[in-house]
């Protein structure tokens, strides 16, 4: 028995059909799936190269006007890793193309309404290698230097000798200003996914709509809940924290603001009154 139940994994506030659903109160996740509104779904993959790819002198980079891939960044260049035994990639497909192949293979049998588990032969041979198809190409075009003018480069690249995808099915929310008439919105799964290219990671800021400027000092409870960095449910002490339902722009400090938060209000408002009444 808990005094108190924190879950930060958005898909646990699915209905039962979904295996990472936490078997919550209908009345709690389905304020959480209110709160995160559309999602927006991502397929990631990892690349390892036998060699360091050719004519790639930056550790980053973006695309605005790719049909499959939208960031990719390499492996060892993040703090703290001075040498790899392969050369790593980590590329980042758009919400566009995520959300094609979750129309072409969903998440949800049509028919049971049983969860489909992502199988590895599928994530290699379709995302997988759809995405390892495109970045190659990407390379070859030499589109991962930094100087304005690029020129291709000399096949053939190196062997990949480790290939890996995953499906993000929430991966972020979607731009907090779409709403149901959004004309990019789609229902897939049973599921509500939207794309994010109008949305801010940086810097991170809080969006939450300021209230009203009138005379009007009272508010409701659902308007008091709205301006939390988190949802709350105090009847049942549920919370649920996360950049999903977070009043910040999506990512990690998002995240940990609304962890922080709600850490807070539990023990401002029910661990700290208790310890000073006994």
């Amino acid at each position: 028995e808990y005094d108190a139940v924190i879950t930060t994994d958005i898909s646990s506030s699915f209905e039962t059909w979904h295996r990472a659903s936490a078997g919550l109160p209908s009345s709690f996740t389905q304020n959480v799936r209110r709160r995160a509104g559309s999602r927006t779904p991502l397929f990631v993959c990892m690349i390892a190269f036998e060699d360091s790819l050719p004519g790639v002198d930056v550790d980053a980079a973006t695309f605005q006007s790719h049909d499959k891939v939208w960031f990719v960044a390499r492996m060892c260049s993040k703090p703290g890793i001075t040498k790899a035994a392969a050369d790593c990639w980590t590329v980042v497909s758009t919400p566009q193309y995520a959300m094609r192949l979750i129309k072409e293979t969903p998440m949800q049998d049509p028919i049971t309404g049983e969860f489909i588990p992502q199988q590895t032969d599928y994530l290699e041979t379709v995302p997988g290698a759809q995405l390892e198809k495109a970045f190659r190409q990407i390379v070859l075009q030499g589109r991962l230097r930094k100087s304005k003018t690029t020129s291709e480069i000399e096949p053939p690249l190196p062997k990949t000798i480790f290939l890996d995808a995953q499906r993000w099915g929430s991966a972020l929310p979607a731009a907090r200003h779409l709403t149901t008439t959004s004309k990019t919105q789609q229902v897939l799964s049973n599921v509500v996914y939207d794309f994010c290219s109008k949305t801010t990671f940086a810097p991170t800021t809080n969006q939450q709509q300021p209230p009203p400027d009138n005379n009007d000092t009272t508010t409701t409870k659902e308007e008091e809940e709205e301006v939390l960095n988190f949802v709350a449910d105090t009847e049942q002490m549920l919370f649920q924290a996360g950049d999903m339902v977070s009043t910040y722009t999506p990512g990690f400090e998002g995240a940990a603001l609304s962890g922080i938060d709600v850490a807070e209000y539990i023990f401002h408002n029910h661990v700290l009154p208790s310890s000073l009444s006994s």
